[in-house]
């Protein structure tokens, strides 16, 4: 797939929220509604974010060299950390605002924020609908800020109908803080996985001990130390071990075995280190059998 192909969902939310955003900013200055103004300005921070992810995904498809013989691939993760950093400044806006807005509720033309938001909340929809799906931590970050720029017009929705039905103005402030809420959760588990990944933490699903015991139970395998297994930015896994065996001549056969143990939890990318002298048994990575 050509480079253009692969960023076209975050090339086209780029554009398509860039554009909105210009035309929410006008419609809220027309209806003297700070509510979305507001969302304007958390639309502009959308369009940040999604640059973010794009500048990533391209510097991450950079060939590695002598210098970098990883490549560039952790760039994502680290576009996601930041994204996910930004999360949580736009919730304390957010939360700073609503408190400003209770204490003295603005005159809002609840029908203009009503059909704007409307609008706003088909264009969000959209835009999730091409980012959804993926493994990709970076899309991921760019997502959650498209899913609270979506909660965000839904409280506008809610809010414009309820300020032409009863012409309470606090409602705007109060939904607020719900979509607050749920940009916090989101960036603590992006804030979560990157730091996680970016520790080469081992995978919450696959079961590090239910590995070992299955090597060790592989034919010619008396002993298993240092294993370890981490996330590459492509999303695939990777594991690395020191493996006794009873005999070098047989290691052909079973490097064969292991790979196909690794296979099993869909670990890819495997390297062993076949050893005939016995681990140091105070080690804690030390595993043999007895």
């Amino acid at each position: 797939m050509s480079h253009a192909g692969h960023n076209h969902p975050l090339n086209a939310a780029i554009w398509l929220t860039a554009a909105f955003m210009l035309v929410e900013f006008v419609g809220g200055y027309m209806a003297n509604s700070l509510a979305l103004m507001a969302d304007a300005g958390h639309m502009a921070s959308d369009v940040l974010a999604l640059g973010i992810a794009l500048a990533a995904q391209r510097i991450a498809m950079r060939p590695a060299h002598a210098g970098m013989t990883y490549g560039y691939g952790r760039v994502k993760v680290l576009a996601a950390q930041v994204n996910g950093l930004t999360l949580w400044f736009l919730c304390g806006w957010i939360v700073w605002e609503a408190v400003g807005r209770l204490q003295h509720p603005p005159q809002v033309q609840g029908s203009m924020v009503l059909i704007i938001a409307s609008i706003g909340l088909v264009i969000n929809l959209v835009i999730m609908r091409w980012l959804h799906g993926s493994h990709d931590l970076n899309t991921r970050a760019a997502y959650w800020h498209v899913l609270g720029d979506a909660l965000g017009s839904v409280a506008a929705i809610v809010a414009g109908a309820v300020i032409m039905l009863t012409g309470w103005m606090p409602i705007d402030p109060i939904l607020s803080f719900f979509v607050a809420v749920v940009l916090a959760w989101g960036g603590w588990r992006l804030l979560r996985e990157t730091t996680l990944e970016l520790m080469e933490a081992s995978p919450r699903h696959i079961d590090l001990d239910n590995v070992q015991q299955q090597m060790l139970q592989t034919k010619g395998v008396i002993g298993v130390h240092h294993i370890h297994i981490w996330r590459l930015p492509n999303s695939s896994y990777a594991a690395s071990a020191h493996v006794q065996v009873q005999s070098m001549q047989d290691w052909s056969n079973i490097s064969q075995r292991l790979n196909d143990v690794f296979k099993a939890f869909e670990i890819e990318h495997v390297t062993l280190q076949p050893e005939l002298d016995a681990c140091d048994e105070n080690d804690m990575y030390c595993s043999d059998i007895k």
